[in-house]
């Protein structure tokens, strides 16, 4: 008798904790970046801002992937509590550029400050130190400016001056350089071209330059890093430069190793060893600090604004609905009478039956606006609508805190006058084709009070 009340008590508990929700709320910078929850290998079909205001109670995690490579993901463990907001506010850490390489730079308003001590010492006993100093202005759309000059035994001997466009779904970038030697007498352009991805577990960023002067050269550079803890990027790099026509070649390897020290911080330090060419073979050491300083930010709360509601995860089905009625002498319908019919959706109810449901159950109809703002949170609606059935309320996953948003039951909206003549419902239903579905999934309608089989329940708790 004993483990039997043990038994009851602790179904009772879990039945009570599953019914608890909360809100998460997450906000990136930049944003549009993937969601997982909870170990889950299927992002959220929202990125970021990224709002659910249906998540369980309890312990959590998140991952969250930058929309480039540019940037380093990011993971949260954290705790909801029943009726909270709980609200992550990330700003993405930058791998920033590794020396004397081209790099892909977000498309939003920012200042990269570069700054470093370069030492090299030949062979033949002559060693030589620069300081590189390289500023970029980033643009928006994906534009960029540069000025570069490194100062070399306390002389500047030259400097440069750039512009840079970059495509973030393929991350890739095309650079354009005026560069202008002191005393040299001429002047030159670059043409350069890079990309940035990731390969396996490598994180590869590659440079093809072409200088077009007196002097014409070519370079090509290659990083491959493996990133650690997302932080810590350890790197080998290899450098050709030819000059043309084929003058002098020289090979540089070099590895080295970026340090992301705080969100606009990184610390790199490489050793370059020059092992073929004719001229300046040698070895010698790099120490960098880059920082990025972002501005003209929005803020982004503003333009997200946090819901004041909690939807029920499921539809209302035939088995909640005829404890409604028991309890209630309201005359049960007839498929929820049937055993084999109860977990699935009621249908054909009309408007003021659901409305005394939401009353019992303490929650209420939700309105179209609402509606509408949930609707906006899903990008597309394919595993909705590609099949034409009528499923259980628990099948199917959990997307932005429901379950069947749309293809099972369209569902009653809140009227604005219960006795009106028509009424408004929203979403599509299980008899629609999947481009209707599709289509009706974010629309709201009319209908007659009296309902259809078509239109179901699914309520909403304001707290």
């Amino acid at each position: 008798m004993r483990i039997f009340v043990i038994c009851a008590v602790f179904c009772n508990s879990v039945l009570l904790a599953a019914g608890e929700r909360a809100t998460l709320n997450i906000f990136t910078s930049p944003d549009s970046s993937s969601i997982f929850l909870d170990g889950n290998p299927e992002k959220e079909i929202s990125g970021s801002p990224f709002e659910n205001s249906a998540m369980l109670t309890g312990e959590h995690t998140v991952f969250l992937v930058p929309p480039n490579e540019s940037f380093v993901p990011a993971a949260y463990d954290f705790i909801l509590h029943n009726g909270r907001v709980f609200e992550i506010n990330h700003d993405f850490l930058r791998r920033n550029q590794v020396r004397e390489a081209y790099s892909l730079s977000p498309s939003e308003y920012h200042i990269e400050a570069n700054a470093g001590f370069l030492y090299f010492n030949e062979f033949s006993s002559n060693a030589i130190y620069k300081m590189p100093f390289d500023f970029r202005l980033g643009l928006p759309l994906g534009f960029g400016a540069r000025l570069a000059f490194p100062i070399q035994e306390w002389e500047i001997r030259d400097f440069l001056l750039g512009m840079q466009y970059n495509y973030f779904p393929l991350q890739m970038g095309i650079a354009l350089d005026w560069i202008s030697p002191r005393g040299s007498g001429f002047s030159a352009i670059r043409a350069a071209i890079l990309a940035e991805q990731n390969v396996l577990f490598l994180n590869l960023l590659e440079n093809l330059v072409y200088e077009y002067s007196k002097q014409e050269k070519a370079e090509f550079f290659l990083r491959i890093g493996v990133p650690v803890k997302h932080i810590f990027l350890p790197y080998l790099a290899m450098r050709e430069k030819i000059h043309l026509p084929l003058k002098i070649h020289i090979f540089y390897a070099e590895s080295g190793a970026l340090l992301q020290v705080s969100n606009g911080f990184s610390l790199e330090i490489s050793i370059p060893l020059a092992i073929l060419g004719n001229a300046k073979k040698g070895f010698g050491f790099y120490f960098g600090l880059h920082s990025d300083f972002s501005f003209g930010k929005e803020n982004k709360k503003d333009v997200h604004k946090t819901s004041k509601i909690i939807w029920d995860v499921n539809e209302v089905s035939n088995g909640e609905y005829k404890k409604f009625c028991e309890e209630t002498g309201c005359e049960i319908p007839a498929k929820a009478k049937i055993k084999e019919l109860e977990d699935y959706p009621i249908l054909h109810i009309n408007l003021k039956d659901a409305i005394a449901y939401a009353k019992w159950k303490k929650k209420r109809l939700p309105t179209a606006e609402e509606w509408k703002t949930l609707a906006a949170t899903y990008s597309n609606f394919d595993s909705f609508c590609e099949v034409r059935k009528l499923k259980k309320v628990y099948e199917g996953p959990i997307i932005n805190g429901v379950r069947n948003f749309a293809g099972n039951a369209a569902i009653w909206l809140m009227p604005e006058n219960e006795s009106a003549s028509v009424a408004s419902f929203a979403g599509s239903s299980y008899d629609d084709s999947f481009d209707t579905c599709k289509k009706k999934a974010v629309l709201t309608d009319l209908s007659s009070p009296s309902g259809n089989e078509f239109i179901g329940v699914r309520l909403v708790r304001d707290y």
